[in-house]
C-alpha cells in the first residue's frame, strides 16, 4: 500500500490539543488544592466562632428581659415552703441552674426554715445597668414579732427565663451581704415564750431559754419603776461572737458597747418600731449568771422608752441610760457618791445632760460614772415628782437645745423649782443611794 498522505492541518490541531492538556492538568490540580483549602478554612472558621445568625439564635430574644415584679412573684411563691419547712417544694418552686445559685438558695433555706415565720415576703429591686440581676431581700416577722418589713436575709441573684419559667442562674452576692442579718448565725433557732422571741445559734439554746424565762421579771421591773409597759413581744438576738455582731449589722467591727444593747429592727427603709430589739453577746455572760436578769431589765427599759424620743430634737443618752440603770437595780452608787462629794467636777450634771455620746473616746470608768449619774437623776425625779412627770421632763429636755439655760427653763417649768435648788436636792439625794 502506498504510504498515507499526512494532513498538516490535522497534525497541527493534535499538537495544540496535546499541548493544552499538558497545561490544563497542572491548573486543574492547583484549582482543586485551592478549593480544598478554602473548604478546610471555612470548616475551621465554623468551629472557631459561630456565624452571626447562630449567635442570634442562642441570645435571649428581645422580649425575654426579666422584671423585678416577675422575680417578686417567683420568690413569693417559694416562701411558703420555707415557712412550712418543705425543702423539696422550696427547690421545685425556686429552680437554679449552676452550683452557685443553687447553694445560695439552699443556704437561705437552711438558715431560715428552723424559725417560725409570719408575713414572709420578698422585696426585689433590679440592679441598675446589669440585665437580669436583682437585689432580693427577704422580710418577715419571727414568731409574729416586730415589723413586717424586718429584713432577715439578702442576696444578689441573676434570674433568667429558661424554657418558659424563671430560673436562678447566678449569685453575685459579696461575702459581707451573704452573712448579713439573720444569716450571720450559723444554725439559727428560736425560743418563743413569755413575751420574748429569742433568736440564737443552736449551741446557745440554754442561754436563749434563760433569757426568755427572764422576760417577765424584766417587764415587771420596768412597769414598777417607770410605769411603762407594752404588750408586743420583744425580739432578742443572741450572738456567739463580736464578729457575728458585726456581720449581722453589716459593720466592719462590733463596737465596745455592743455586748448588751438595744437597736431598731433591721428594716428597709428605717422604721421607728417599738419595742426595739435586744442584742446579747453570749460570750460576755457567765453561765447561769444571776446578773443576766438585771441586764435584761436594763435593755428592756430601752426597748420600751426609746419611743419617747422618736420625734424629739435629741435623745439624751444620760436620760436613756439613766432610766435603764434605775430599773436595773443592781448597781453600787459608790463611785457617784465620791464624785458628788468631790464637787461633781469630773462630770457636772448640767453638762452631762447635754452629752450626745457617753461612750466615744471615753474610759470605762467615765462611762460607768455617767450611767450612775443618769440613774440617780431619774430616781431623784421619780422620788420627788412621780412617773408621769419623769416622762414629761425627759421629753421636754430632749426637745430643748440642751444648752444650760434651756435645761434650767425645763426644770423650772416642769418641776416648779429653780435649777440651783434642783441641783442641790439631787446631790443630797445621791448621798443616800447604796
Amino acid at each position: 500500500m502506498p504510504a498515507p498522505v499526512r494532513d498538516a492541518t490535522l497534525d497541527a490541531m493534535k499538537s495544540r490539543a496535546a499541548s493544552g492538556r499538558a497545561v490544563v492538568g497542572p491548573i486543574l490540580a492547583v484549582v482543586a488544592v485551592a478549593l480544598v483549602a478554602l473548604a478546610a478554612g471555612a470548616l475551621f472558621e465554623a468551629f472557631r466562632a459561630p456565624p452571626k445568625h447562630y449567635a442570634i439564635i442562642v441570645s435571649p430574644p428581645a422580649g425575654a428581659t426579666v422584671t423585678a415584679a416577675q422575680v417578686t412573684r417567683w420568690f413569693d411563691a417559694g416562701l411558703p415552703a420555707l415557712a412550712t419547712r418543705r425543702g423539696a417544694v422550696w427547690r421545685t418552686a425556686l429552680p437554679a441552674r449552676g452550683a452557685a445559685p443553687r447553694n445560695a438558695l439552699d443556704d437561705l433555706y437552711r438558715h431560715l426554715s428552723p424559725i417560725p415565720w409570719t408575713d414572709l415576703h420578698a422585696l426585689v429591686v433590679a440592679r441598675r445597668g446589669v440585665a437580669n440581676v436583682f437585689d432580693v431581700k427577704i422580710e418577715g416577722r419571727p414568731a409574729g414579732a416586730g415589723p413586717s418589713t424586718r429584713v432577715v436575709a439578702e442576696r444578689l441573684l441573676a434570674v433568667s427565663r429558661v424554657r418558659g419559667r424563671l430560673v436562678a442562674t447566678g449569685d453575685r452576692s459579696p461575702a459581707r451581704l451573704r452573712h448579713k442579718y439573720l444569716m450571720a448565725l450559723r444554725r439559727p433557732r428560736a425560743v418563743v415564750r413569755d413575751g420574748a422571741v429569742v433568736l440564737a445559734d443552736a449551741s446557745w439554746l440554754p442561754l436563749a431559754r434563760e433569757l426568755a424565762g427572764d422576760m417577765p421579771f424584766a417587764r415587771a421591773a420596768v412597769a414598777a419603776e417607770l410605769g411603762v409597759s407594752g404588750g408586743r413581744p420583744t425580739v432578742i438576738v443572741v450572738y456567739s461572737s463580736a464578729a457575728e455582731v458585726a456581720a449581722y449589722l453589716g459593720q466592719s467591727r462590733a463596737l465596745e458597747r455592743e455586748h448588751f444593747f438595744s437597736r431598731l429592727p433591721t428594716t428597709a427603709p428605717r422604721t421607728l418600731w417599738w419595742p426595739t430589739d435586744v442584742g446579747v453577746l453570749a460570750s460576755a455572760l457567765a453561765p447561769a449568771d444571776p446578773w443576766t436578769r438585771h441586764m435584761l431589765a436594763h435593755e428592756v427599759t430601752h426597748t420600751l422608752t426609746w419611743r419617747w424620743f422618736y420625734h424629739t430634737a435629741h435623745a439624751p443618752p444620760l436620760l436613756l441610760e439613766g432610766m435603764a440603770t434605775a430599773v436595773e437595780a443592781d448597781r453600787s452608787f459608790a463611785p457617784l457618791r465620791a464624785e458628788v462629794a468631790g464637787g461633781n467636777r469630773v462630770m457636772p450634771l448640767i453638762r452631762a445632760l447635754a452629752k450626745r455620746d457617753l461612750w466615744n473616746g471615753v474610759a470605762m470608768t467615765r462611762v460607768t460614772l455617767a450611767y450612775l449619774e443618769g440613774g440617780a437623776l431619774v430616781k431623784y425625779v421619780l422620788a420627788g415628782w412621780g412617773q408621769a412627770e419623769l416622762r414629761r421632763f425627759c421629753v421636754d429636755i430632749a426637745r430643748s437645745s440642751l444648752k444650760p439655760a434651756a435645761i434650767e427653763r425645763v426644770v423650772r417649768r416642769d418641776l416648779q423649782v429653780s435649777w440651783p435648788r434642783f441641783y442641790a436636792g439631787w446631790k443630797a439625794y445621791v448621798m443616800t443611794l447604796p
